[in-house]
Formats: structure tokens, sequence, C-alpha cells
């Protein structure tokens, strides 16, 4: 009987530590910040000068009656971008980007892309438009097309400012910047941008402001970091820049 009881005994203590071993063994379940892997690209974003444009003259309307009515053009904007030097886009597998003709202007009229990106240019309106660029960084000539005639994809092969015209409304305009990046953006008529997943590093950060005008400054991201920036007196050189980290 003994005997029994001290075997009994010793199952119950086995089954115990093998219980508390498994017990033991067992993760403790852990706070999803602490086990999320940290950021590994940084962010930009703040404010830079958005020049006031004058848009060319344009008549109200075009065509006979009923005359199709000239929509205003976009609000002005400015755009950025951070670095240089990255590789061409393989333009049989980017995807295109679009620039309309709608309305009688070009939408977007500011727009910027990674060199090696093909551009399309669909005609949104009931008469005909031209597309020609006399630009360095891009010459072409699409001649006249009318809706649903979409030319082949023009293919931006070299960083630059390509300006953009239409050859039958001499009022309509755009600039499409070309540039050997993935980061960069347009900004909004307030000169707001953000520019998501840079590389860490020290990177020159290009202002484009008009044709004209354009400036460098320089900033250095760490990982996980969100840099803002307040570079809105650029335009007049005057002033102090402001860089300050915000969370993410």
């Amino acid at each position: 009987m003994i005997h029994a009881m001290r075997m009994a005994a010793c199952i119950v203590g086995a089954m115990v530590v093998l219980l508390s071993g498994a017990v033991a063994q067992e993760p403790a379940p852990a706070n999803a910040s602490e086990t999320a892997p940290k950021a590994t690209t940084a962010r930009l974003i703040g404010r830079v000068p958005v020049l006031s444009r004058k848009s060319p003259a344009a008549i109200k309307d075009y065509g006979p009656p009923p005359a199709f009515k000239v929509e205003p053009p976009e609000a002005p904007a400015s755009v950025v971008w951070v670095g240089s030097g990255a590789p061409a886009l393989d333009s049989a597998k980017a995807e295109p980007f679009r620039i309309e003709q709608r309305g009688f202007q070009f939408r977007p009229a500011l727009a910027v892309v990674q060199v090696g990106t093909p551009i399309v240019f669909p005609n949104q309106d009931a008469l005909y438009h031209s597309v020609f660029s006399y630009s360095p960084a891009k010459r072409f000539d699409l001649g006249r097309f009318r809706k649903g005639e979409e030319p082949d994809p023009v293919v931006m092969d070299k960083p630059g400012t390509v300006q953009l015209f239409c050859e039958v409304h001499e009022h309509m305009r755009a600039n499409l910047l070309v540039v050997d990046t993935p980061w960069h953006a347009v900004t909004d008529a307030e000169g707001r941008f953000a520019i998501e997943g840079i590389a860490p590093g020290t990177h020159v950060v290009h202002v484009w402001l008009s044709p004209k005008q354009a400036v460098e400054r320089t900033v250095t991201l760490q990982a996980g970091q969100s840099l803002e920036v307040d570079w809105s007196d650029l335009a007049t050189a005057t002033g102090k820049d402001v860089a300050k980290d915000v969370a993410k």
C-alpha cells in the first residue's frame, strides 16, 4: 500500500515537472510595437513656395454651336524630388502616366515622373487636339488627333523639363518634370508635399518653382525618421530654413 502511494506521488510529481516545463517554453504574448520591425526608410514632408502664373489668354469657347467651353486651368503648384542617379525604369514594364486634354486644358498641367516612364495623351474633348514639345529633354510631335484616337505612348528617356503645347489651341500649356529618382511629388496649391520611402542618408532635395527657377537644399535622413521642413521662403531667398522631426 505504501509502495503504491509512493509510486502515485512520483507520477504526480513527474507530471507537475512536465507541465511546468511546457509552461516555461510557451512564449509570452508580446506587445505588437515591440515585435514590429523598425522602419527602413524615411519620409520628407513640408512646404515650399508656389509661384503665381499668368495663364495664356484663351477664347471662351470653340467650335460651331453648340460651342465647347474652355474650362479654367489648374491652380499653380511646385515639384519636389529627392536625390538623383537612379536607373531608368523599364519602359516596357512601367505603368504609363496619363496627361489628358480635357476642357481644353492639359490635366495635370504639372506632373513629375521617373526617367523611362511612358506618357499617354488621351483626348477627352470632342474637337481635335495636338501635343508637341521642342524641349531638349524630349522633342516630339504627335500631330492632330481626335477623341478615341490615342497616339502611341511617348517614353521620357532623360531627365529635364518637358514643356507641352497644343498646336490647335495655343493657350494650352503644361510642364512635365522627368527626374532620375523614384522619390518625387507635386505640391498642392499651398505648397505642401509629402515624399515616402526615401532611403536613409544625405540627399540633395530639388525644388522646382518654374521653368526658370529651381532651388536645391540638402537633408540627412535616418531610418524611420519623418522630417518636416519649412522652405516657404525659398522664392525670396530670405529668412532661415527650418527643419524639425515630427511623429510618423
